[in-house]
């Protein structure tokens, strides 16, 4: 039984150091493409983007594996063992890994294509999906860290989860969107945007 115990919390400290991983890794990102928003795209972009990705993705298959493998030792996969809670970090990571695939589906075709251009240059609507994937990251991360750290949420029910997460995913794009809308007109009113 020690030993069963053991191998479950290997698990869990596994489970826990790839969302570390995926998460500071991804933070990290995001705030250093904010702060080079007025920088041009270089190649050196590309590359550390591509980078990042890698690990990220690393990140989720390891957090697939070690917790698909939690899931199955909690509940057995009897689905009506699962918890609100449970269902809600399924979803999340569900939505965190569709967000990967945008990443390298739409933004880095983007970067390439927009070579030696500034990203708050670029056309709304690339704009506008740019900034929302990376809304999206920060709010599944934020969300993780919460169901995973808030004792209050351990139990609770779908009326409460179903109020607070789509309040703060709402929260996060409106207040993202309209930071990087003002950031956008600053930078974009201080000096001319480069020719077509």
């Amino acid at each position: 039984m020690e030993l069963f115990e053991t191998y479950v919390d290997i698990l869990r400290a596994a489970h826990l150091f790839c969302f570390a991983m995926g998460m500071g890794t991804a933070l990290y990102f995001d705030f250093r493409s904010f702060q080079s928003l007025s920088d041009p795209i270089g190649k050196v972009d590309i590359e550390d983007l591509e980078h990042i990705h890698f690990w990220i993705s690393g990140a989720f298959i390891g957090l697939w594996i070690t917790g698909i493998t939690l899931i199955y030792i909690r509940t057995g996969f009897q689905l009506e063992a699962f918890s609100p809670k449970l269902w809600t970090k399924v979803a999340i990571m569900v939505v965190m890994t569709l967000n990967s695939f945008m990443v390298g589906a739409f933004i880095r075709p983007m970067m390439r294509s927009n070579m030696m251009r500034p990203m708050i240059s670029l056309p709304p609507l690339q704009f506008a999906i740019a900034t929302q994937v990376a809304v999206i990251s920060l709010f599944c991360w934020s969300s993780g860290l919460l169901l995973g750290s808030s004792a209050a949420l351990k139990t609770a029910p779908w009326d409460v989860l179903l109020v607070i997460f789509p309040i703060w995913f709402v929260l996060l794009t409106v207040g993202g969107h309209l930071t990087i809308m003002v950031v956008r007109k600053r930078a974009l009113g201080q000096a001319p945007a480069p020719a077509e």
